[in-house]
């Protein structure tokens, strides 16, 4: 069955659901650096709530690794993660699955569950918030049990960070909303059992300043980034690890063989790496970044990404409007995220360096059909506004229970 991205592609209406009388309304977001863009994703939620509600309350947790009391197993666990997923990805994989069943998630949760509810209780006491929004897999169920037993009542929204498919802990029956980035997503929480009128497709929550280039931005920033004006740009990014084969890809778009083309490439944290690509001589235009906090803008100034298979990378080249060639995926959840970018005509699966430079070259080429058709399709299901309309319905849930809090003091 071909994968249907039917993300509302019209902007939200940037609307506060509250009244003035309710401007100390307070929200809990939970969160983990256990790859995946968690933070990223809380960080966008914080923006876009603080831009509808300037004096609203927002307090930010990882009660998994964030704090000296977070359960030590998990830490350790989380110490592998990285090692395995660059040099064994496989064994990701089959972990992945091996734990994504109700037995052993059930037994997780019995390891760290306790700690990490406690943690959590601790927060409640101590920001007393109006609701938590999680947006991590392994916190729905115990924020619900630290609700339950917090004294007063208290909303949960869950939102998913993952594109199509995605680890049972997400789907959390009791969360008063899931919001879901897909109609993919939207298929598979419901047939895992949550509620219909507890789930809304609203899109992935990126970064508000990934956006369209506004007329004449994307030439600005490339005199600004020392690039040619007019020549077809390419970001090659590595995440912000600096992961993947970005060397290979950089030298098969940078080689003999290249075209009139440019490059922006971002190496993240791995300075050996971008070293190493320092030292290259290029036959085109090349600039080599490390690690970046202005990618929004980076994004805007390009034709072409390429990156790997992450929720994160997808969301903001969608939002962008920018096409999309993915060369690896991570095995478990990022698995369908390369069917849903392919068939959803979004961009291409190019694995190999032969199979990059190929499908550059035909993307490249000035007038290039397949490019042009992979531009419109991103901007008819575009959501860059995402964040907001999340935002939007967290404080609507919010102010529910904010009054009911007060009825019953």
């Amino acid at each position: 069955m071909i994968v249907r991205a039917l993300m509302d592609p019209r902007p939200a209406a940037i609307k506060s659901p509250l009244s003035e009388s309710a401007q100390a309304t307070a929200v809990l977001i939970l969160f983990s650096d256990t790859g995946g863009g968690h933070r990223a994703a809380a960080r966008a939620l914080e923006q876009a709530l603080l831009q509808l509600e300037p004096g609203i309350k927002v307090s930010k947790l990882d009660p998994l690794l964030g704090i000296d009391s977070s359960p030590k197993l998990v830490r350790q666990l989380v110490g592998l993660y990285s090692p395995i997923i660059q040099r064994s990805p496989v064994v990701w994989g089959a972990l992945y699955h091996g734990f994504n069943n109700r037995p052993a998630f059930a037994a997780v949760r019995g390891v760290f569950g306790g700690r990490v509810r406690r943690i959590i209780a601790t927060a409640l006491r101590e920001s007393d918030p109006d609701l938590i929004l999680s947006v991590h897999p392994l916190l729905n169920h115990v924020s619900w049990q630290a609700i339950r037993r917090s004294g007063r009542p208290r909303g949960l929204v869950t939102v998913i960070t993952d594109l199509v498919e995605f680890h049972l802990g997400w789907m959390s029956p009791r969360s008063d909303l899931t919001v879901v980035p897909t109609e993919g997503a939207r298929r598979e929480v419901l047939a895992a059992g949550v509620p219909e009128e507890r789930v809304q497709l609203l899109g992935l929550p990126v970064d508000l300043r990934f956006r369209p280039p506004a007329p004449g931005e994307k030439a600005a920033l490339r005199r600004r980034f020392g690039l040619d004006q007019k020549r077809f740009t390419i970001l090659v990014s590595g995440g912000g690890e600096g992961s993947g084969k970005l060397l290979t890809q950089v030298r098969a778009l940078a080689g003999r063989q290249s075209g009139d083309w440019q490059l922006i490439v971002v190496c993240g944290r791995n300075e050996k790496l971008q070293r190493r690509l320092s030292r290259v001589h290029f036959r085109i235009p090349a600039r080599v970044l490390g690690f970046v906090d202005n990618m929004p803008e980076l994004m805007r100034s390009v034709d072409l990404v390429v990156s790997k298979a992450g929720p994160g990378a997808i969301g903001e080249a969608l939002a962008t409007e920018v096409p999309i060639l993915l060369t690896s995926y991570l095995p478990g959840q990022e698995t369908p995220n390369v069917t849903f970018v392919t068939e959803s005509g979004l961009g291409l699966y190019t694995p190999k360096p032969e199979q990059l430079l190929e499908a550059v070259r035909e993307l490249a080429e000035p007038g290039s059909v397949r490019w042009q058709s992979m531009t419109e399709r991103a901007a008819e299901i575009s959501r860059p506004y995402a964040s907001l309309d999340i935002a939007s319905e967290c404080l609507r849930v919010a102010a529910r229970y904010r009054a009911a809090g007060q009825a019953s003091r």
